[in-house]
């Protein structure tokens, strides 16, 4: 599970490095995108979007609970989480098992901006990136529920 999940994690980062990042540093500019499905629930209820504020659906605190093999992660994968700001910042924290312990894997973890492209996609933009590229983000369960990268996770 864990070489599952830190390789999903490398093809996030990789997709969203770019190439004119001459130093391997981070700078204030990359991007990743998503596809937010623009509020739909995707749970067959028939309605578009039963989140009835006009706050964007990505907005909140997210908490992963599901691997890629949908099955529920650990008590300390659920501590890994995106935080979407309505100022438009976000947080992604990674906490994975080592040596027995669970800990926060700092060299995953970073923080960044989001913009929706009203297309369905958002574009997050990585602190020390000038460019990426569009991921898709689906929201399901009355949009409680964010998928990417084949992992589902949980809105607080």
């Amino acid at each position: 599970m864990k070489k599952v999940f830190l390789l999903s994690f490398a093809f996030l980062f990789v997709i969203a490095c770019s190439s004119n990042n001459t130093d391997g540093l981070p700078d204030d500019g990359d991007t990743v995108v998503t596809d937010g499905n623009n509020g739909s629930d995707n749970d067959g209820s028939g309605s578009d979007n039963d989140n009835t504020t006009d706050k964007d659906v990505i907005i909140g605190t997210w908490t992963l609970y599901l691997g890629t093999d949908q099955r529920e992660v650990d008590e300390c994968l659920k501590k890994t989480t995106f935080i979407f700001n309505e100022d438009k910042s976000l947080t992604y924290t990674e906490y994975n098992i080592d040596n027995n312990t669970c800990v926060e894997v700092t060299d995953n973890g970073y923080k960044g901006e989001w913009i929706n492209n009203d297309n369905g996609t958002y574009n997050i933009r990585r602190h020390g990136f000038t460019s990426g590229q569009d991921i898709d983000f689906t929201f399901e369960n009355n949009n409680n529920n964010m998928i990417l990268v084949g992992r589902t996770y949980k809105r607080n």
